[in-house]
């Protein structure tokens, strides 16, 4: 069982290892999901596509992560909206992490196990 904020910081969380699979495993298991970076040119649907993006983002020396610090959610019938501001990490190599404020926002579908799975998912680094 997991909550919407909590899949927020799962994502985060799989993101940092830079697993492809741990992320994607944050989605549904279907093939209609998205995801979009906080860059130009960060944008995948589709299983397949969101996979490529992920393997081309993680090639990067630099991991990424965040932790939500606020949240709102908007409910629906078997589904949720998230907006949750967050703090973002980027962890170099050599040990050293720099901080940033980041945003998290997308749809989160609830699973008749009760789990919440990401169908369509954006960051963004808000100035």
């Amino acid at each position: 069982m997991s909550d919407p904020v909590e899949m927020v910081d799962r994502l985060g969380a799989a993101f940092l290892t830079q697993d492809v699979e741990a992320v994607l495993a944050c989605f549904l298991p279907d093939d209609d999901i998205t995801y979009v970076g906080s860059e130009a040119g960060e944008s995948a649907t589709g299983r397949d596509g969101v996979r490529a993006l992920l393997t081309k983002l993680f090639e990067r020396p630099e991991a990424y992560s965040w932790q939500a610090t606020a949240a709102t959610i908007h409910a629906l019938p078997g589904a949720a909206f998230v907006i949750a501001e967050a703090d973002g990490a980027a962890h170099a190599a050599d040990g050293t992490v720099e901080r940033f404020p980041y945003r998290v926002t997308g749809l989160l579908s609830r699973r008749s196990s009760g789990a919440w799975l990401w169908r369509a998912v954006q960051g963004a680094e808000p100035t």
